[in-house]
C-alpha cells in the first residue's frame, strides 16, 4: 500500500531530514552504543514522537530546535509487535524544524539481520569477528532508532567508535579520524546523499582493503578477509566496467564519491547494494578465474552488475513503498544481464536468463501465483516480495518491452524516468510515464496487463493459406483458464530458403494476424526468447519448427521449443512419448542451455521409474548424449569456448548419473581425486565429477568431502564440496547430513541449501524431510528468517502422495510467516509433480518397460 491507515506505517506528523549517527562496537561482547541526532520537521502540534525501533534499549533523549529551546522526554516506550518506540514529550512541540537527541544500546543479531556478526578463524586458529550491517527492507530499525520507511530519505553523517587497527567503513568516504575514549578511533564519514534508511551500512572488523582502482574519477575497493587478496581481481574487472557502463546507458554520473565491495564470511542474501558500501558473500564477490567455472563466474559478473545498476536505480531514485521493490529488483536483473551481455559476450547471457526464466514461469503457471505488483503492509508482506516473480518475471517483462520499443528508445525511456525523480521516490507508473512520453507508445496500458495480474499467456499459432493467426489464453498447470489475457508483445520470424524476416506485432485479448512471407517457412512465435510466454504452434508449423530447428531457430529459441513442450508434458498437454520422441532429434545439438534443459527433464522422469523400465531410462539417456559428449571428448581444446567447457561437464554429469555409464563414473572419479589433490582440470569437469561421486559415493567419500567443504582454497569449491554432502544416496550418510547443516560447521547462511538439496535426493529426500520436521523449531532460531522458505521448497521434489498429505499437514501447522505466498506456491507446485507422476509412470513404464 502506498499510504493511508496502518498498523504497520508511521504518521507523517513528524519527518527526518539528517541523521547525525555515532555507532560504537564492542566486537568482544556482541553489543553496541549509540547516540543520534535527527533534524526533524513537526507539522503539526505533537506530544508524542513515533519512530521505528525493535531490538533496541532507548536509554535517553531530549528534543531541541535552533532557538534554543529544550523540551524534556517524559516516557520512551516501545512496541515491539508494531517495532515502534513512542517519544513522549512533557509538553506539546510546535510545528517547525527540531533536533531530536537519543541515546541507545543493542546486541549485535545472530541472525544475520540488522547489525550482526560475522566470524572467520584466522591462520593462528583464531576466531575472529566483524561487525556488519543487513538492513533491506525494514531492519535499519534494529541498529538505530529511525523513520524506517523508503520515502523518508534523509541525509547520513555517521562516525564509527573502533578500536585502533580495525578497518571501519560507511557508505561515503572517511573524512576524519580522532583518538577516543578506551584507546579508540572515532571515524567521521562523509554525508550522503538523500538516502533511505535501508540502504545506510558500515562495517567494522579486522578485514584488508585492496588499493583503491580509479573508474573514470571513482575509486573502487574490495574488503576482504585477511589472505583473500588474491581473489579479487575478478570483481574489480567487472565492478569496473559495470561501472563505467551504466554511467553511459543511464546518462548520470555515479551518484556517490566512491565505492566499496565487501565479502563477508556470513551474509543472509547474495549481496545487498547499499549506497557507496555493497555487501556480498564471499562466493559472490571472490572467485579464481582458473578454477571456478563458467556459471560461478557469471554468477560473480551479475551479481556485481545488479548492485551496481541499484546505485541508480534503487538508491538514487526509490520505490515509495515496498510494493515497489518489484521494479527496484527486476530492473537491476535486467541491467545486469545487459551490462554482462556486453561484458562477455560469448557466454549468452541472454540465454542463460531465458533458462532462468523457466522457474518463473513454473510458478506463474500455479494457481497460487500473484501479480507482481500487490498490496504490501507489513514488514513479513515485504519480505514476501523478493521471490523469482519479483526478479526474474519482473526483469522479463522489462526485457519484453525493450525489445519490443527498441533498445534506444527504451534507453531514452530510462534516462527520462531518472532525471525526472533524481534523489526522489516513485510508483511503477511513473516508469511507464516516462517511457511513453518518450518512445509515444500505449506503455502503460501494456505494461498493467503485465503487472497488475498473475500469470501469462499461451499463445498459439496456425496458418491459413496466407496468413498467420495468434490467440493466447492463460497457460495453468491445472488446465484452467479463468479468461485473464494480456497486451502481449511478440517478435514474429518467418524463415524460408534463405530469407528471414522479423516483425513486432502486439497481440491483443482477442488475438493478432500476420500476412504470410511464404507458405513452407519456418514461423517462429517468440523471436530471440523475448516475451514471458509459452508458445504452442499447430499443425504444419509444429513440424517444420522442430525438423528444421537446428538450421532455422538461434539457440535461445530451441531453447523455448524444448522448454514449451517440457511444460506441455507437466500440464498434462503433451504425452512423455512424444516428448521423448522429439528430443531423439536433437543428436546434433551443441547449445548449453538447450542440453541442460533436456536433462533436467530427464531427472524428472528418473525420479518415477524403477526396475527395467528404469533401466530403459538409462539406455535412452546414454543413446541421447553419448554422440554430444563425444563430438567434445574429455580433453578441452586451448582456445575452447566457455560454454562448451559447461556443456561437457553437463554431459559428463548426465551420462554418469541418469545414464549409469559406468565409464564415465570411473573416469568422473579419478578427474575428483586429480582436482582435490590439485593436480590441472578444467573446472567445468571437476565440479561435474563431485557431483558424480557423491551420487555413487560411500563413507570414505563422504568424510573427504566433508573436510575438503572446509579447507578447499576458493569459496566456490567449498560450496561445491558441501552441497554435494546431500546427494550422498545411502540412508546412513543422509542421516548425518540434516545434523550437519543445524550444527556449527556449516554456516546458517548455507544451511537452508543444503537441507533443500538434501530433500531433493531421489533415493532418501524423505529422511532428511523428517529431519527437518523434528527440528524445526531449531530450524527457525538458527537460521535467517528469510533463508527458511528455501528450505522448505526441497518438499515439492518429494512427489508421492503420502509425502504430499505430510508436507501439506505439517505446513498447515507450521506458518512461515515472511514467505506465506511462496509457501503457498511451494505446496501447489507438490501437487502438481505428485500428478504428474501418477499421470505419467505408466506410460513410461509402456515407453521404457
Amino acid at each position: 500500500m502506498g499510504g493511508g491507515e496502518s498498523a504497520y506505517r508511521l504518521p507523517r506528523t513528524v519527518t527526518p531530514s539528517r541523521y547525525e549517527l555515532t555507532i560504537e562496537p564492542d566486537l568482544a561482547a556482541g553489543t553496541f552504543r549509540g547516540a543520534e541526532d535527527v533534524r526533524i520537521t513537526i507539522h503539526e502540534p505533537v506530544r508524542e514522537i513515533v519512530l521505528n525501533a525493535v531490538d533496541l534499549q532507548i536509554e535517553d533523549g531530549r528534543l531541541t530546535n535552533g532557538n534554543g529551546t529544550k523540551l524534556d522526554v517524559s516516557e520512551i516506550s516501545l512496541d515491539p509487535p508494531g517495532e515502534r518506540a513512542r517519544v513522549l514529550l512533557a509538553e506539546p512541540a510546535p510545528p517547525g524544524e527540531w533536533t531530536l537527541h537519543l541515546e541507545f544500546t543493542g546486541v549485535l543479531n545472530e541472525r544475520l539481520v540488522g547489525f550482526y556478526p560475522s566470524t572467520y578463524t584466522d591462520t593462528e586458529g583464531r576466531t575472529r569477528t566483524i561487525a556488519t550491517t543487513h538492513f533491506e527492507a525494514t531492519d535499519a530499525r534494529r541498529a538505530f532508532p529511525c523513520w524506517d520507511e523508503p520515502d523518508l530519505k534523509a541525509v547520513f553523517s555517521v562516525t564509527l567508535v573502533v578500536e585502533e587497527g580495525l578497518i571501519a567503513m560507511s557508505n561515503t568516504p572517511e573524512m576524519g579520524r580522532e583518538p577516543a575514549a578506551d584507546r579508540k578511533a572515532a571515524v567521521r564519514f562523509d554525508d550522503t546523499i538523500p538516502t533511505s534508511t535501508y540502504l545506510v551500512a558500515w562495517v567494522v572488523g579486522p578485514l584488508e582493503l585492496t588499493d583503491p582502482v580509479d573508474v573514470d574519477g571513482v575509486p573502487l575497493r574490495v574488503a576482504h578477509v585477511p589472505g583473500k587478496g588474491h581473489l579479487v581481481d575478478f570483481a574489480i574487472e567487472a565492478g569496473a566496467f559495470s561501472l563505467r557502463f551504466f554511467t553511459e546507458y543511464y546518462g548520470i554520473p555515479y551518484p556517490e564519491k566512491k565505492v566499496d565491495f565487501v565479502a563477508l564470511p556470513d551474509f543472509g542474501a547474495g549481496a545487498m547494494e547499499n549506497l557507496g558500501l555493497i555487501t556480498y558473500r564471499e562466493s559472490l564477490l571472490l572467485v579464481e578465474p582458473s578454477q571456478a567455472t563458467q556459471q560461478e563466474l557469471l554468477a560473480v559478473a551479475d551479481v556485481v552488475a545488479h548492485e551496481l545498476a541499484h546505485m541508480w536505480f534503487g538508491d538514487l531514485v526509490t520505490m515509495r513503498w515496498w510494493n515497489g521493490i518489484w521494479l527496484n529488483e527486476a530492473f537491476a536483473t535486467f541491467m545486469a544481464n545487459l551490462a554482462v551481455d556486453v561484458f562477455r559476450p560469448d557466454w549468452d547471457r541472454w540465454g542463460s536468463f531465458r533458462r532462468v526464466c523457466s522457474t518463473a514461469l513454473e510458478i506463474d503457471a500455479l494457481d497460487s501465483t500473484r501479480p507482481i505488483e500487490y498490496p504490501v503492509d507489513s514488514p513479513d508482506d515485504a519480505s514476501d516480495m523478493f521471490d523469482s516473480l519479483t526478479y526474474t518475471k519482473g526483469a522479463a517483462v522489462l526485457r519484453m518491452l525493450e525489445r519490443y520499443l527498441g533498445p534506444a528508445r527504451f534507453r531514452d525511456g530510462i534516462r527520462r524516468y531518472l532525471k525526472d525523480h533524481v534523489f526522489g521516490n516513485t510508483e511503477t507508473s511513473d516508469l511507464w510515464d516516462s517511457i511513453e512520453a518518450a518512445t509515444d507508445e500505449p506503455v502503460r496500458r501494456i505494461m498493467d496487463t503485465w503487472i497488475w495480474q498473475g500469470g501469462y499467456p499461451l499463445v498459439t499459432v496456425r496458418e491459413d493459406e496466407d496468413a498467420l493467426s495468434f490467440a493466447q489464453e492463460r497457460f495453468r498447470y491445472d488446465g484452467g483458464d479463468d479468461g485473464t489475457r494480456w497486451e502481449v508483445p511478440l517478435l514474429v520470424r518467418e524463415s524460408s530458403r534463405g530469407d528471414a524476416e522479423a516483425r513486432a506485432i502486439l497481440v491483443e485479448p482477442e488475438g493478432a494476424g500476420l500476412p504470410r512471407l511464404a507458405p513452407d517457412a519456418v514461423v517462429v512465435a517468440n523471436a530471440e526468447g523475448a516475451s514471458f510466454l509459452r508458445v504452442g504452434y499447430e499443425g504444419a508449423l509444429r513440424d517444420r519448427v522442430w525438423t528444421r530447428a537446428l538450421e532455422a531457430l538461434a539457440s535461445i529459441e530451441r531453447f523455448g521449443l524444448v522448454d514449451d513442450t517440457w511444460a506441455g508434458v507437466v500440464a498434462g498437454g503433451v504425452p512423455p512419448a512424444e516428448y521423448l520422441g522429439l528430443v531423439r532429434g536433437l543428436a546434433e545439438e551443441t547449445d548449453l542451455h538447450v542440453w541442460q534443459t533436456v536433462v533436467t527433464s530427464m531427472g524428472w522422469l528418473d525420479r518415477f521409474v524403477e526396475g527395467e523400465p528404469r533401466d530403459g531410462l538409462r539406455r535412452y539417456v546414454r543413446e541421447l548424449v553419448r554422440p554430444a559428449f563425444d563430438r567434445l571428448g574429455w580433453e578441452p581444446a586451448p582456445d575452447e569456448p566457455d560454454l562448451s567447457r559447461s556443456l561437457r561437464g553437463t554431459l559428463v554429469g548426465a551420462l554418469a548419473i541418469l545414464g549409469g555409464d559406468a565409464e564415465v563414473t570411473a573416469r568422473a572419479r579419478e578427474l575428483e581425486e586429480a582436482a582435490r589433490a590439485g593436480r590441472p582440470v578444467d573446472a567445468s569437469l571437476a565440479a561435474a565429477a563431485v557431483g558424480v561421486v557423491a551420487t555413487t559415493g560411500g563413507p570414505d567419500d563422504y568424510e573427504r568431502f566433508l573436510a575438503r567443504s572446509k579447507d578447499a582454497p576458493t569459496p566456490q569449491e567449498q560450496l561445491r564440496y558441501l552441497y554435494a554432502l546431500a546427494d550422498f544416496r545411502d540412508p546412513g550418510l543422509m542421516d548425518r547430513t540434516p545434523a550437519l547443516a543445524l550444527s556449527d560447521q556449516v554456516r546458517s547462511q548455507n544451511a537452508p541449501f543444503l537441507l533443500a538439496r538434501a530433500m531433493a535426493n531421489r533415493d532418501v529426500g524423505d529422511r532428511a524431510w523428517r529431519f527437518v520436521k523434528e527440528h524445526w523449531e531449531e530450524v527457525n532460531r538458527r537460521l535467517p528468517p528469510n533463508t527458511i522458505i528455501y528450505l522448505a521448497d526441497g518438499v515439492r521434489l518429494l512427489t508421492t502422495p503420502e509425502q504430499q498429505e505430510n508436507a501439506q499437514a505439517f505446513f498447515a501447522e507450521h506458518d512461515i510467516p515472511q514467505a506465506r505466498k511462496m509457501l503457498k506456491q511451494v505446496l501447489e507446485r507438490q501437487r502438481i509433480n505428485v500428478a504428474f507422476r501418477r499421470r505419467v509412470e505408466p506410460q513410461l513404464v509402456a515407453f521404457f518397460g
